[in-house]
């Protein structure tokens, strides 16, 4: 499994997808600690490459996408006033299976960035 975080130390997160930056960082850190591969990527300081928003856009089936798109948080949202958190079931994979936030249907609420990295702590 690869995970990888996008957010912004300049910008806080918007409203709409609220994010403690801090702790989702700090949970990142500790998923690090039990062996997973984790990149964490400060967006104010070097912007997130096109290709990694696309992927996370195209790559996982609709029902596990995140709030990016059309109807959604836009490119230039994507790790600054909206952090996102990609999951990758292998290394090499280039698109994402998971991307969070992302309305979930079958729990009907909004799953944020924090409450995916509890659940990959619980399962790490």
């Amino acid at each position: 499994m690869k995970v990888e975080f996008y957010y912004s130390s300049k910008q806080a997160p918007g409203p709409q997808f609220p994010c403690d930056n801090k702790k989702a960082v700090d949970l990142c850190k500790q998923l690090q600690q039990k062996g997973v591969n984790v990149k964490i990527q400060d967006c104010g300081e070097q912007a997130a490459a096109f290709m990694t928003y696309n992927a996370a856009v195209t790559g996982p089936p609709s029902a596990q996408r995140a709030v990016f798109g059309a109807k959604g948080a836009l490119e230039e949202d994507f790790g600054k006033t909206v952090p996102a958190l990609l999951i990758f079931e292998k290394e090499g994979d280039r698109y994402p299976t998971e991307v969070f936030p992302r309305s979930d249907r079958e729990l009907s609420k909004l799953v944020g960035v924090e409450e995916a990295l509890q659940e990959l702590l619980s399962k790490a």
